[in-house]
């Protein structure tokens, strides 16, 4: 008997939250969907994720006893149906009907009757998730107590912005190719697709859908005249000085998307380095697509060595990813407060490694889609309290992005138009 779609959602979730897997590999799992199955399923999970302080918080309220650690399938059907019936509109007595044969089919027979119950209460309740006038901090912001423990004390004055914005849907960005014949034309062949958009209005190459569309709804995609790629992300090659020709390394570079847009805008002798090789085989197609071309390197960067220094270099370092928790929330579900600590420790390595490679009178620009200070502007102080030849130098003003400026680099916010994300330009200085 094949599984019913509550079913077949509640263990791709339960996959993600207790067994560690990501949810970007969710198409994998949700190959035997059909369309309008997979969007509704991919909706329900990425939801969860997004809502699962609430979710969780009101569960723990309901239920007499905990759920034993080695039930968490019965916990990820109850998440997943009790999103479905507070924030979706699927008919109630379908959600709770469909969640009790789910039950079943999952062999979880002796649940039955308590997701019968806890469904119900929900359903009756009409003050979501609670009347009480106050409810825990984690809760009220849909963020974990140590991320926002985090955010309170580096941005006193932003916090709650951060964290308001950290909940909303992403933008879905485009990024212009301005080599394609058809650049000029960009905006009218979105128009006459009747895609609804916006141009930024100083970064010309950033356009934003005002709704999110398939790539395969997007004109001249196929050709290479546009790529997905959030504004955050767009402003590494427009702030990393670079001259044609010049020797430059992308390390950390998967899936490939600044290196192709240095590529766009720069004809260069550029390497794009990553440690996994599935990750590199994502970097040379797109590359494919927009006509470009790279020597592409699978390796650890911390190992790789050059035959000879680069003339800049962009480190876009591994990081805790908390400025794009609304686009990946199932970090909410798998980043814990130890983990910065290893990731410090991992980005002061490529840091120390990568100024190495770097020529006398080079530029390296540090980047990360963190939002917390260790990742960022104090990883930046403490590199140049050790590095005698390092500089830290200013990034341009740009109007309409949302940013915090200090001697060490720029830290942007998310918001409407962009991601958070952190920018530090160092040069080194000549002999």
């Amino acid at each position: 008997m094949s599984q019913s779609l509550r079913a077949v959602i509640a263990t791709a979730f339960d996959q993600i939250a207790f067994e560690g897997q990501s949810a970007q590999s969710l198409r994998d799992r949700l190959f035997d969907l059909d369309p309008q199955q997979k969007a509704y399923a991919q909706q329900t999970i990425y939801g969860c994720a997004r809502h699962i302080e609430t979710l969780t918080w009101w569960l723990g309220h309901h239920l007499e006893k905990p759920i034993k650690r080695k039930e968490h399938l019965v916990q990820s059907l109850l998440i997943t149906s009790l999103y479905q019936l507070k924030y979706l509109s699927t008919p109630n007595h379908a959600v709770i009907s469909e969640a009790v044969e789910a039950a079943k089919q999952l062999h979880k027979d002796w649940a039955s009757g308590l997701i019968n119950a806890l469904l119900r209460k929900a359903d009756q309740q009409a003050d979501w998730p609670s009347s009480e006038s106050k409810m825990p901090l984690n809760v009220q912001h849909q963020l974990p107590i140590w991320l926002l423990k985090r955010l309170k004390n580096a941005w006193p004055k932003d916090w709650q912005q951060i964290a308001e914005q950290s909940n909303q849907q992403p933008p879905l960005t485009l990024r212009v190719n301005q080599r394609h014949p058809l650049a000029a034309n960009s905006t009218k062949l979105l128009s006459q697709a009747e895609i609804s958009h916006q141009s930024h209005p100083v970064i010309d190459s950033c356009i934003k859908l005002d709704q999110p569309r398939p790539v395969s709804a997007i004109p001249e995609f196929d050709t290479g005249l546009f790529s997905v790629q959030d504004l955050a992300a767009q402003l590494a090659a427009f702030w990393l000085p670079l001259k044609p020709g010049q020797r430059v390394l992308d390390a950390c570079a998967a899936p490939g998307g600044k290196t192709a847009h240095l590529l766009e805008r720069y004809s260069l002798d550029l390497t794009a380095l990553d440690i996994d090789a599935s990750r590199a085989e994502k970097i040379q197609q797109n590359l494919q697509r927009l006509n470009l071309s790279a020597s592409l390197e699978v390796s650890n960067a911390l190992d790789f060595q050059p035959n000879q220094p680069f003339d800049a270099i962009l480190l876009d370092a591994p990081c805790s990813a908390t400025g794009v928790i609304r686009r990946q929330p199932d970090i909410k579900l798998h980043r814990r407060d130890e983990d910065i600590y290893p990731l410090v420790l991992l980005q002061r390595q490529l840091l120390d490694h990568m100024w190495r490679l770097l020529k006398p009178g080079g530029y390296l620009m540090y980047a990360t889609c963190s939002i917390l200070p260790d990742e960022n502007a104090k990883q930046i102080k403490r590199f140049l309290r050790d590095t005698p030849t390092a500089e830290c130098l200013s990034l341009p003003v740009v109007n309409d992005l949302l940013y915090h400026d200090n001697e060490f680099g720029r830290q942007l916010f998310p918001n409407s138009w962009h991601d958070g994300f952190f920018y530090s330009l160092l040069r080194k200085v000549p002999d």
